[in-house]
């Protein structure tokens, strides 16, 4: 089982391959520290628009947007669905794609159909985390998201 460490050391690479990816396609990009932090990890401007983003990592692939509903089920602190305030999730599934998901959208999706979803527990980390497992094919039918790499 990984640390907190080990977590924060993924976190730290992983968010180095995101700068890439941004300086890549030519978009200003602001890394947010700080209390702050937890709103949204970075500011991205695209044709001369600011989106705040929410950046999320798997170190490989899988074939379902991990959605953490509930960050710790003893004390029940709600997952980053309800407590980010980004306008987007950059989600990377593996080390060559990323998924941008529109997050006012996956809100509403996960409150209507929530329950249709396979739900999984993990305890690494941060206590018992609670995810739905939504299908990347779900997620593009719907047009709640793309693949943008």
């Amino acid at each position: 089982m990984k640390t907190k460490e080990e977590f924060f050391q993924f976190s730290n690479k992983r968010e180095k391959e995101f700068n890439k990816f941004y300086e890549s396609k030519e978009w200003k990009y602001k890394r947010i520290i700080g209390k702050e932090n937890k709103d949204y990890d970075c500011l991205i401007e695209i044709r001369d628009t600011w989106y705040k983003i929410e950046e999320k990592s798997q170190e490989k692939e899988w074939p379902s947007l991990l959605v953490e509903t509930i960050q710790d089920t003893k004390s029940n602190n709600p997952g980053w669905l309800y407590y980010t305030k980004a306008d987007y999730l950059f989600y990377e599934n593996g080390k060559d794609i990323i998924y941008a998901i529109d997050m006012k959208k996956l809100k509403g999706f996960v409150d209507r159909h929530k329950d249709n979803f396979e739900t999984k527990y993990s305890k690494k980390g941060w206590g018992n985390t609670e995810f739905i497992l939504i299908p990347w094919y779900t997620i593009i039918d719907n047009k709640i998201g793309k693949r943008i790499k």
